[in-house]
């Protein structure tokens, strides 16, 4: 257990301090980042307006949760044989 409360202090000093220090490193990124968001909006509501594209998409990760699920029946039928 100490091991776990000194290896998560040590992760959030690291973490704090990379994200302190990023921002700084790479002054214009964020508003880069911004505009490129923004630009993407308003070509996506330009496309809908001109009934290019549909109004609402659904995004269902049908393929992941099957894997996931396939993985985690594994995983808990061989916890429970060696059990």
């Amino acid at each position: 257990m100490q091991n776990f409360v000194l290896y998560s202090i040590i992760a959030s000093v690291v973490l704090t301090l990379a994200l302190n220090i990023l921002p700084r490193l790479f002054p214009n990124a964020s508003r880069r980042t911004f505009d490129k968001i923004q630009e993407k909006m308003e070509e996506q509501a330009r496309d809908t307006e001109a009934g290019n594209r549909p109004r609402v998409k659904v995004f269902f990760p049908w393929k992941a949760m099957l894997l996931v699920s396939i993985i985690l029946t594994v995983f808990l039928n061989l916890g429970s044989l060696l059990r």
